[in-house]
């Protein structure tokens, strides 16, 4: 070959090159299908990760790092650092945390027979069939239940929320089945926490604004209360002590302790027939009698034997993934998880 043929095939090469590098960084490769790291040799893809930080952390990456440091100018804010934090790195660090509870609980709905392919490409074939039968489902007027067309967070969440009950379902067949017994021992754990029963207490009150001559007044009550005078005889005391009967219970207790604790916290304390002292609150001068004291005691078992199962289970489950969890062989690939950035 002369020098000027090998001299173009040397330029033709380096076109090729340029070329070839040109189209690599105009088209790069999907790092979708990339593995982020492992559980158990069950990898997490760069897809499914990014679908949990974008859809999850963002957020709550911005509002932690503004409470946190006074940011408001988010300029170059991913990989910038605040104090020694940056915040690509916080977002990341979140994901793979909630990533590793996802796939151990994937994990276990496929030990448990709910479900045989936990990929996240397996789920994106399903997304694509169940968008197109729901577009053909719409075109043909025929009703469907949800959105028209899912977007990958939705379809991932509709999946997995469903597949989680599932999975509950069925280790509250199989693994968790508890007895009578159990229950009612589970029951005398929980009535503290969760089944207090309702209470009642109804007050017959006697109020005056505050004034020079309001307490002599309130005292002239309070022993003809004591002597068990008729309510008419009260009433001519005075004519402005205001007399109405109050309820205590539940419902009102939020606003009971806002407006008036102390008068709520005298409630309390009164057998029925007992008579309080005088209540000085909020520039009022109140007398109450207790009428009726429903005391607070439990839920009746048989009432509430459905929601003790239920929190029981929830207790195990949560335990049992927790074990998953830290029983777990998590490998990042570093090569993958540093290049991850939000866009």
């Amino acid at each position: 070959m002369t020098k000027k043929g090998i001299l173009l095939s040397s330029v033709i090469i380096v076109l090729t090159l340029i070329f070839l590098t040109a189209l690599f960084f105009d088209h790069p490769l999907d790092n979708n299908d990339q593995t982020v790291a492992t559980i158990n040799g069950e990898p997490i893809q760069a897809s499914e990760f990014m679908l949990i930080l974008k859809n999850n952390y963002v957020a709550k990456t911005y509002n932690y790092f503004s409470n946190k440091y006074g940011i408001y100018d988010f300029k170059d804010f991913w990989f910038n650092v605040y104090g020694d934090e940056k915040p690509i790195e916080y977002a990341k660090k979140m994901a793979l945390k909630e990533m590793v509870k996802i796939k151990s609980e994937q994990m276990l709905t496929r030990q448990y027979g709910v479900i045989n392919d936990i990929s996240y490409a397996a789920l994106l074939k399903e997304l694509e069939k169940e968008n197109k039968r729901r577009k053909t489902a719409v075109e043909n007027n025929q009703v469907i239940y949800g959105p028209k067309q899912y977007s990958e967070y939705q379809y991932f969440s509709h999946v997995f929320t469903n597949n989680v009950l599932e999975l509950k379902k069925i280790l509250g067949q199989k693994k968790f089945n508890m007895k009578e017994s159990d229950l009612l021992d589970e029951y005398e754990n929980l009535k503290e926490k969760y089944f207090m029963g309702a209470y009642q207490i109804k007050v017959e009150k006697f109020t005056m604004n505050k004034n020079e001559h309001a307490h002599t007044f309130m005292k002239k009550l309070e022993l003809g209360l004591q002597n068990g005078d008729s309510l008419e005889k009260l009433k001519n005391i005075n004519k402005v002590i205001k007399i109405e009967t109050q309820t205590f219970n539940e419902i009102t207790a939020k606003t009971d302790y806002d407006l008036n604790p102390q008068l709520l916290s005298e409630a309390q304390k009164l057998s029925v027939g007992e008579i309080s002292n005088i209540i000085d609150e909020n520039n009022t001068l109140t007398i109450i009698k207790c009428m009726e004291n429903k005391e607070r005691g439990f839920q009746d078992f048989n009432e509430v034997k459905a929601q003790v199962k239920k929190i029981f289970l929830e207790q195990k489950y949560e335990e049992l993934v927790q074990n998953v969890i830290e029983e777990a062989d998590v490998k990042i690939v570093e090569k993958i998880y540093n290049n991850l950035n939000v866009e």
